[in-house]
């Protein structure tokens, strides 16, 4: 049996890195397709080797251009390859452009496809991310959850899926195995910025960076909190900031997109952060950090009910009062991180619930 991980993005990497780990060690056979939607070096090779994952048995290079051409590219470019080399089963984690692509070519392939961090719902279809992992959800034979909300989520929108299964969040297991090399750096000292004093920042989503208006307001608002920021910039958020004609404010620090340990260590040395990333969300939640999420919904209101992240858009007066309420946010706001996210064990989870799969054994739904 031959498994294919298709990604492209440098979330979709981290998400799939101690998968593959797990099923290469489990003796399976298993490569990784990269469609390149992140073309950057920053965004996605240097995330290959950081995260200690072989070369792609293929590149499409799908590259810069609109969603309707990365997604038809993607489409087109997975649907010869699957022709070509006809493995037994795709795993596609996430919810980008890659992500709804590949799902579509396994349809049309007749290759069935498993959803990794399956079932997640903001509930904002504006979301090109919410539509796509809705789509990718009811295309797929195997649908992994990240958290028991997440299987509810599936189950209330009745998808056929074969095995719908809450496996914990592969994102914990990488942190967790990075953990030591975290602990070591000091991220913080690096940019001149001293542990505790400041906020870290990203922002990525078309919602909040290709509107200029949102775009001005949410870096003035968050420049005006009075901390030292230090603002790590997708290349496409540095773009509209050029374009748009935004100063940062002089306690704002633009950084290049960072390697994984580092993003992580400037997290975890922050007093808060401050994302639109669904991703960075839990990473802080994991490392104790209380997070700003510069968004009206979210597609992990489990944070939000722990208390230890707040919705606060893009307007002034959202972003102070979320500023207010993170420098309350208590330890105990982070011990429910095992019992909603896992014990970090979700890439044995994913080895079994495919194994089964792929043998024809029964694969349950989970109640």
């Amino acid at each position: 049996m031959k498994i294919s991980i298709i990604l492209g993005t440098r979330p979709q990497i981290i998400k799939s890195a101690p998968v593959y780990e797990a099923l290469s060690k489990a003796g399976l056979d298993c490569d990784i397709v990269n469609t390149g939607q992140h073309y950057d070096y920053e965004m996605n090779r240097q995330f290959f080797s950081e995260l200690k994952l072989p070369d792609p048995s293929a590149d499409l290079g799908i590259g810069q251009g609109s969603p309707s051409e990365q997604v038809s590219g993607i489409v087109a470019g997975l649907g010869k390859l699957f022709s070509e080399s006809r493995p037994d089963l795709a795993i596609v984690p996430g919810d980008t452009n890659s992500a709804l692509a590949a799902g579509v070519a396994c349809s049309k392939s007749g290759l069935p496809a498993a959803h990794l961090e399956a079932g997640c719902r903001s509930g904002d279809a504006r979301m090109a991310e919410e539509v796509n992992r809705r789509v990718l959800d009811h295309m797929s034979q195997v649908l992994m959850c990240p958290t028991s909300a997440c299987v509810g989520n599936v189950k209330a929108e009745r998808v056929l899926a074969r095995a719908i299964a809450n496996v914990g969040d592969t994102m914990y297991d990488s942190l967790l195995k990075f953990m030591p090399s975290l602990e070591m750096m000091d991220a913080a000292s690096k940019h001149g910025l001293e542990d505790g004093s400041y906020a870290f920042m990203t922002l990525h989503r078309a919602e909040t960076v290709d509107d200029a208006g949102t775009l001005r307001a949410t870096m003035g608002a968050v420049g005006a909190l009075g901390i030292p920021v230090a603002f790590s910039v997708h290349p496409r958020t540095r773009e509209r900031i050029r374009s748009f004609g935004i100063e940062p404010s002089p306690n704002m620090r633009l950084l290049e997109p960072l390697p994984y340990v580092e993003t992580l260590s400037l997290a975890s040395r922050s007093k808060l952060v401050i994302t639109d990333s669904g991703g960075l969300q839990k990473e802080a939640y994991w490392l104790g950090k209380p997070v700003l999420v510069a968004r009206e919904t979210t597609e992990w209101g489990e944070i939000v009910k722990a208390g230890a992240a707040f919705l606060v858009g893009s307007a002034p007066a959202g972003i102070r009062s979320g500023f207010r309420k993170a420098g309350r946010v208590k330890a105990s706001s982070f011990r429910a991180s095992r019992r909603i996210f896992g014990s970090g064990n979700a890439s044995a989870n994913v080895v079994r619930l495919v194994s089964r799969f792929l043998s024809g054994g029964k694969v349950a739904v989970e109640s």
